[in-house]
């Protein structure tokens, strides 16, 4: 019955309440009620609280109905990044021998995304990034970070970091089995680990997705994409056609139990006309061209040697819960979330054997997502980037540089530290992969990369 008084009460002065009825006098009013004994202590306090209460939801409301429906199904997210990155490599010499090049960069990287829903089938998603140091271009394909203290000087002290375009395309869902996407995306394409792609890249172009449930253990999908690689000018003198990408990729996942996983696709690449144009070979640090990188035509410098036709696949076997309550006994017990092997294998059709295979395998263990203290994942993998596997515009620049011709380990750490926030230990170690016939890079000029890296999303 006390309760039924409460609410009328409070229903009878927010009925009253306009703008001009102050805070003040709604607590005036609860007061004679307290002093004239209908309220307790407990109860006018307990009025006050649900007349706040609903005095913030019709503001919230009133606020709702004077801005557009396509703001009030916006949404914000993003993240920022500090990183402090050691890069060690040993340099071959001409004259022989060799010597360490040594780096030490600190490092940010800021990324904001806009997210609407513009009807119940169609929305639309817009990134802005830090330019990543992209040199004469603004904007880099394959990074978003600045370097503090201007990268190698070509900036000045304390400059004022740019921002760019980072992503803007349409998701249009006409059935829960299918959606199409057009613009400069999130990258479809699946692969457990950065062995083809570099995880920054945000190609350009149209994409049509499928996928269907068809029970826990199989749900079949297939992505099919065509990107845009280049805009060619036009030539009186040369036929110059615009390269582009064809990608399709055939997959199927699922449960085998209840705590048994897998994710499993076939692949096809198709770099249409790239000896059209040298795309963007991968820096090396010795100032030597022919370490890392595709085969250039004989006597060009923009021009690829062989096309970039390949075939192949990703794979992904993981268990959650893998050890049960076997660590929970120890002084600090320790929970595994997750556990699972994975690898991925593609060849290059149009290259010569020995330079057209690339492939990767590797392990984890740890949280899927990273949601405070005491989650953590541990991820290692070994790959290996053969001279003319896939073109050198595209894979992990932290990987020697994003070089092909190039292999060894990636490690990395992640502990989270609260909320939507934690801590990255990465360490590359990576090599040449082969010499090439010649003694000056009989080293192999291996490289230690340390990162450590604190991330924040919001």
């Amino acid at each position: 019955m006390k309760k039924i008084v409460l609410t009328l009460i409070a229903a009878m002065i927010c009925g009253f309440q306009t703008q001009s009825f102050a805070s003040s006098s709604v607590d005036a009013l609860i007061q004679k009620l307290e002093d004239k004994g209908i309220l307790t202590d407990q109860d006018a306090a307990q009025l006050k609280d649900e007349i706040g209460a609903n005095e913030k939801n019709s503001q919230e409301s009133t606020f709702k109905t004077l801005l557009p429906d396509w703001l009030n199904n916006m949404k914000v997210s993003g993240d920022f990044r500090l990183r402090d990155q050691l890069q060690v490599r040993k340099v071959p010499l001409t004259s022989g021998g060799g010597h360490n090049f040594d780096r030490n960069r600190g490092r940010m990287r800021v990324r904001l995304n806009f997210e609407d829903q513009v009807n119940d089938k169609l929305k639309v998603i817009v990134g802005i990034a830090t330019d990543g140091e992209g040199g004469t271009f603004p904007g880099n394909d394959r990074s978003n970070n600045i370097t503090f203290g201007g990268n190698a000087g070509s900036e000045g002290t304390f400059n004022k970091s740019s921002l760019v375009l980072n992503k803007a395309y349409a998701v249009y869902t006409p059935a829960s089995w299918a959606t199409l996407m057009g613009g400069q995306m999130d990258n479809p394409i699946w692969e457990p680990a950065s062995l083809l792609w570099d995880p920054d890249i945000t190609p350009i172009g149209g994409v049509v997705q499928l996928q269907k449930r068809v029970n826990d253990l199989v749900t079949p999908f297939s992505t099919n994409a065509m990107f845009i690689l280049k805009d060619n000018s036009p030539s009186t003198t040369t036929t110059k056609t615009d390269p582009y990408m064809f990608v399709t990729q055939e997959g199927i996942k699922g449960n085998l139990t209840d705590k048994v996983y897998y994710k499993a696709a076939a692949s096809y690449y198709n770099l249409s006309n790239p000896t059209h144009l040298f795309l963007d070979n991968g820096t090396d640090l010795s100032g030597a061209t022919t370490i890392g990188g595709n085969t250039i035509f004989p006597g060009t410098t923009s021009k690829y040697l062989y096309d970039f036709e390949l075939v192949g696949g990703d794979i992904e076997l993981g268990m959650n819960d893998p050890l049960g309550e076997m660590l929970d006994n120890l002084p600090v017990p320790v929970y595994v979330a997750q556990a699972g092997v994975f690898g991925s294998y593609y060849q290059n059709i149009e290259a010569p054997s020995g330079d057209n295979t690339s492939w990767e395998a590797g392990a984890y263990v740890g949280n899927s997502a990273l949601n405070g203290w005491g989650t953590w994942k541990l991820q290692s993998y070994y790959k290996v980037l053969e001279r003319d596997s896939w073109v050198d515009a595209l894979p992990d620049d932290d990987f020697y540089s994003g070089d092909t011709d190039t292999a060894g380990w990636r490690n990395q750490l992640d502990i989270g530290l609260a909320k939507n926030a934690w801590f990255s230990l990465t360490y590359f170690r990576t090599h040449v992969y082969k010499t090439y016939g010649t003694t000056t890079f009989s080293q192999k000029a291996p490289e230690d990369l340390f990162q450590m890296d604190l991330n924040m999303k919001f």
